[in-house]
């Protein structure tokens, strides 16, 4: 029996997770409430991809796959006072002392109610569209329609940084000024290089060219909040400038059958046709609801994984310069969102995605979260050797 060193639930041999709390067990050694004899250490398990992976990206803590704290508060009852110290963390006043950090998972909950709280929003706007056909309506559909995902994800993020040390103020500049600016980067990139078709070479050439913009932006953002550079807070920066990146660029792909329809409409009348608005109404759902569910394991995530790559270069040269980007450590990590952005734009995943719908993205999203949960499990460890307690 492994009792858990945490809240001391009891949990059948071999468990790796609390069955009560959800925090790590170490595998080592089994004791009892009382204190008794310790179990023999197991054998050295053989090393696995996560493993590796986990070696990849520099962490040396074991592999930690905790996924299931990213949901097991979602659907429980939480009161205002505790959303309200969410969105009120990173203050001067508010940010806790490291010995008050809280070393384990955290349990995030809050970014379920704020996806709830704009999919609502979105619905009702839909209705004023399509069951009311008042126009006035669609841009606000739009704008509630392709922030949803974006920012939901961009909550997770702060949840999950153990420090607190980030305002959600600052959290929103870099949303909405960074992620401005993360188009702008890569619309400046992409009018010196010239991208042809999305062959694998042209997919590559834009996932290096997207992720470059982002990361510089992510860059800028973090040279204002030097004094609380670690892997958890350059993770949240990270998420704000890909989650603005990816909700304006949502909208805009929202807005293109809007412009098409207008393009031809005109065409259309010229020679006696009528166009139904309703096709159009349609190809804007469906465009902000599948990059809507398909944005977490996108530009939120890619970003993120940069910011780590930032954050850990800059601890090892011990200083933030743009001397990072030519780092081993920082384009070590920074080719992981470089490749996984390639695949989702190229020819492969979209072979995948003719056999198999959506198959192909799906199987990137759980790939990138993979690399994000041991990052964070990195963050982690760094914040048990920061505040001198020993792992968990």
């Amino acid at each position: 029996m492994l009792y858990c060193p945490y809240c001391n639930h009891p949990n059948p041999d071999g468990a790796r997770f609390c069955g009560k709390c959800g925090r790590p067990i170490e595998q080592t050694q089994s004791t009892n409430p009382a204190g008794g004899q310790t179990a023999p250490p197991q054998g050295k398990r053989k090393s696995s991809f996560i493993d590796s992976l986990n070696d990849y990206v520099g962490s040396d803590r074991q592999a930690d796959l905790n996924w299931r704290v990213l949901f097991s508060d979602v659907f429980k009852s939480h009161t205002m006072e505790e959303a309200e110290e969410v969105f009120i963390c990173g203050t001067r006043k508010t940010t806790p002392a490291p010995s008050e950090v809280m070393k384990g998972w955290p349990h995030p909950w809050l970014y379920g109610r704020v996806l709830a709280l704009f999919v609502v929003a979105y619905a009702l706007l839909w209705v004023c569209v399509n069951v009311f056909s008042n126009s006035n309506a669609l841009p606000g559909m739009i704008m509630m329609g392709s922030f949803a995902f974006p920012l939901a994800t961009m909550v997770l993020f702060v949840e999950l940084n153990a420090w607190r040390n980030v305002s959600f103020y600052q959290v929103l500049k870099v949303f909405f000024v960074g992620g401005c600016l993360s188009l702008v980067a890569t619309l400046f990139l992409f009018s010196i290089v010239e991208v042809g078709e999305l062959d694998f070479v042209g997919a590559f050439t834009v996932g290096l060219i997207e992720e470059a913009g982002k990361a510089i932006i992510v860059f800028v953002c973090l040279k204002t909040l030097s004094e609380r550079l670690n892997i958890l807070s350059g993770m949240v920066v990270g998420a704000a400038v890909g989650a603005g990146f990816a909700a304006f660029e949502s909208a805009g792909y929202a807005m293109q059958p809007i412009i098409s329809f207008f393009q031809y409409y005109g065409f259309a009348a010229a020679h006696g046709k009528v166009l139904d608005p309703q096709i159009m109404l349609t190809a804007i759902n469906h465009s902000i609801i599948a990059r809507g569910f398909l944005s977490p394991g996108g530009h939120v995530a890619w970003a993120a994984i940069s910011g780590v790559g930032l954050v850990v270069a800059a601890k090892s040269t011990g200083t933030l310069s743009a001397n990072l980007f030519v780092s081993g450590k920082f384009l070590r990590l920074f080719i992981i969102p470089v490749v996984l952005h390639g695949l989702w734009d190229s020819p492969l995943a979209g072979w995948i995605n003719e056999i198999f719908p959506f198959a192909g993205y799906i199987a990137l999203i759980f790939m990138v979260w993979v690399v994000m949960l041991l990052l964070i499990n990195m963050g982690l460890a760094e914040v048990s050797k920061s505040t001198n307690q020993p792992n968990q």
